[in-house]
């Protein structure tokens, strides 16, 4: 159906086209012939307009030569010739003049004007041309005399041959406009004289000028004329006339100009707009192309909504896919793709990938806040963006993560493109870089930065190195890794990533009050350490579907025990920090113990201490909505960090599990004693429920009976067992 009514369209659509194309190209026949009449008439206009105004000048230095020559006819009768006799002699010859704007000079530069007052004009141009037997008119000048702006016409004073001064006049620019000024297009033209500087010298469009910024040259080029500016210099260079088309305030403007030969490096340029020309042909041909584009307006709207709005969502799409929100630079995305072109673009250089991230950032963000872990990631990035060659890329890919690909990597450009300036709060950065050296233009991007991110990680804790490079030795560690993730997923779709249960005791009745659900791999009959296994989980991100995974059967586990009647106990499970940034998360686990139908306070969310840490702002809302759904919240490793009494302030959790360091033996078992049951006492008096973990040793339960702790677990009274031990003690509801 759609692609008949394509075919239908289409005959109209082409139609409109042509039509289009037809109208455009008979109305720019029309524009051309129009523009080459123009050409003509004006370049006709403007030469007669030069031997106009070049007459009228002529005039003015005509009778300014015959004041010379009266001046010598007077000097001639007389025995002596010097300024003083100069300068009467003029006095005489203007005595029937009004014109008070002449002036005479002798030949050391000095000027005598008609009230008596004089004036070294030695350095003037008009003065040392007119000495050298040449009649000239100067540019526009700021007049000594009187601080007026003046134009000076100057003329040799010969005297039996011999040039002993010269003669000057001087005039207004109102004066000179009136001599140059001629109608031009029944006053729509208007014309400019420059000099060959480009400096305007008289126009019919300004009054006032200031030869520091009143240039025609730079005025076209400013408005976007800039070859027309060029010919322009290059015609008054070669004492050329020309023809030029220039485009003002979106008005297209016809020049011609011409040089007025008969005075010193001056220039006529007059101009005309198209409008003014021919206004009537323009009016048609404007009805034209709004006839035409009634005829297209809807297409023409159509398309340029759909590719607006196409355009504004590419664009949305990519500033979401390529700035970073916090640095303000290139996302990870946009350095995959860019890093793609330099590899396929720069195959004969040598590339390198720079990983590396800031060792202090979580102290930074908990200590400072994340408002200052934010500006310090920007400034970093700004810094090194700063000092990269061209080609070179940095982005952030995560937290505090970096990649940089890199030309140059020597040692000192190295050291200097990881020293940071002083932040504000004066916070010493440490980071540790990993390099790999592309060998290979054909591997997975995301392998080439695991590999410079591997090196990065061996320089963890390095006192004398903060840059590693990548080397072969670490290809089977990455083979391994990635053999590893294989069997980690491939165990998922097995079932065989399973919970082991270890109690939780009430030390004083041997009743189990509780257990923890813990992740363990059980491939071909053997049981995988779970250290082999969970940090290749938290570091590919699988340890989100291990932790659903025994989240799944734990709710599996307590719903087969409260539908044959059991009395069930809350039974705890472990989260990693890599779910809070899943917006969705809390409705996940909702939605799961609604499927299964277990009460939420049978479930108890383990958080640890350093990921409460981390993301303290966003693990206190995350709580608040836990409670909300009826879940109990436990803290793992109390006492292992830095700031558990000022989380316990504002955190509000259920219960708190004391780490085994507290039962560890100590030189000062005293002191000992009286942190472990002042932590008891405060917890009680925060109706915080305690578990003690790593409980081995009677010694431990006795301490724990002295300092008020009743919960434990531990190997003392059971390590983790599989689900079927654990049934029968959860069913009896004692261990001893």
């Amino acid at each position: 159906m759609k692609k008949t009514k394509l075919l239908n369209y289409a005959p109209r659509l082409i139609l409109i086209i042509l039509l289009f194309i037809s109208v455009i190209f008979l109305m720019n026949t029309v524009q051309n012939l129009l523009n080459s009449d123009v050409k003509i008439n004006l370049t006709e206009i403007v030469t007669q307009n030069k031997d106009v105004i070049t007459s009228k000048l002529n005039m003015e230095v005509n009778d300014l030569d015959s004041t010379a020559t009266q001046i010598a006819n007077i000097l001639s009768t007389g025995n002596t010739i010097d300024n003083d006799s100069i300068y009467k002699a003029f006095l005489a010859s203007i005595a029937n003049n009004e014109d008070n704007n002449m002036f005479v000079a002798g030949t050391d530069g000095t000027a005598y004007f008609r009230d008596g007052n004089t004036l070294d004009i030695s350095g003037r141009q008009y003065y040392k041309l007119a000495m050298q037997n040449l009649h000239n008119i100067s540019d526009r000048l700021v007049s000594r005399h009187d601080g007026e702006e003046i134009f000076v016409i100057s003329v040799a004073l010969k005297c039996n041959g011999e040039i002993i001064g010269t003669v000057q006049k001087f005039f207004t620019p109102e004066e000179m406009y009136d001599i140059c000024s001629i109608s031009l297009f029944s006053e729509e033209g208007y014309m400019y004289i420059i000099n060959k500087e480009g400096y305007i010298l008289v126009s019919s469009r300004q009054e006032t000028y200031s030869q520091e910024n009143e240039n025609y040259l730079r005025m076209i080029y400013a408005q976007g004329n800039e070859n027309e500016s060029i010919q322009l210099q290059n015609d008054i260079q070669n004492q050329q006339s020309g023809f030029m088309e220039t485009t003002v305030d979106g008005k297209k403007i016809f020049s011609a100009y011409t040089p007025i030969e008969d005075i010193h490096d001056w220039y006529l340029i007059s101009s005309v707009s198209t409008e003014a020309v021919s206004p009537n042909a323009n009016i048609v041909i404007k009805m034209f192309y709004l006839i035409l584009s009634v005829v297209v307006i809807i297409f023409g709207l159509s398309l340029f909504f759909f590719l607006s709005y196409k355009n504004k969502q590419k664009s949305h799409l990519e500033q979401i896919a390529f700035v970073d929100s916090v640095t303000q630079g290139n996302t990870f995305t946009k350095f995959t793709v860019d890093l793609k072109d330099a590899l396929r673009e720069h195959i004969d250089k040598q590339l390198y990938l720079l990983k590396f991230d800031i060792d202090n950032f979580k102290y930074v963000n908990n200590f400072y806040g994340f408002d200052v872990g934010d500006r310090m990631l920007f400034q970093i990035n700004k810094t090194i963006e700063s000092k990269l060659l061209p080609g070179e890329r940095i982005a952030r890919i995560s937290g505090d993560h970096f990649v940089i690909l890199l030309e140059d990597v020597s040692e000192q450009r190295l050291e200097n493109l990881l020293d940071f300036p002083e932040n504000e709060e004066e916070i010493t950065i440490y980071i540790t870089a990993g390099i790999y050296a592309i060998t290979d233009r054909n591997e997975s991007i995301n392998l080439m930065v695991d590999k410079a991110s591997t090196a990065a990680q061996t320089a963890k804790g390095s006192l004398d190195k903060k840059v590693i490079y990548y080397s072969e030795n670490f290809d089977q560690q990455m083979i391994r890794n990635e053999q590893m993730k294989r069997s980690i997923k491939q165990a998922f779709s097995n079932h065989e990533m399973i919970p082991f249960f270890q109690p939780k005791v009430d030390i004083l009745t041997g009743r189990l009050v509780g257990a923890e659900a813990l992740a363990r791999w059980l491939k071909d009959g053997n049981l995988i350490p779970p250290f082999e296994f969970i940090p290749l989980c938290e570091k590919t991100g699988l340890i989100m579907e291990l932790d659903m995974a025994i989240f799944e059967q734990t709710l599996h586990f307590i719903k087969k025990h409260l539908d044959q009647g059991i009395h069930c106990v809350p039974i705890s499970v472990n989260f990693s920090r890599l779910h809070l940034v899943d917006s969705h998360f809390l409705e996940k686990i909702v939605d799961k113990i609604h499927e299964y139908g277990i009460p939420a306070n049978l479930i108890e969310v383990e958080l640890t201490e350093s990921a409460i840490f981390d993301n303290y702002e966003v693990i206190s809302r995350f709580i608040d909505q836990l409670h909300t759904e009826g879940f109990l919240i436990s803290m793992d490793d109390f006492g292992s960090g830095y700031s558990s009494l000022n989380m316990l302030k504002d955190i509000s959790i259920d219960t708190l599990k004391i780490d085994k360091d507290f039962l560890n033996k100590t030189t000062n078992s005293e002191r000992q004693r009286i942190i472990f049951s002042a932590v008891a006492q405060m917890a009680n008096q925060l109706k915080i429920n305690v578990v003690v973990e790593g409980v081995e040793t009677l010694e431990n339960v006795s301490l724990m009976k002295e300092v008020g702790c009743f919960v434990a677990q531990g190997y003392y009274y059971s390590k983790p067992v599989d689900e079927s031990t654990f049934d029968k003690m959860y069913r009896e509801g004692f261990l001893c």
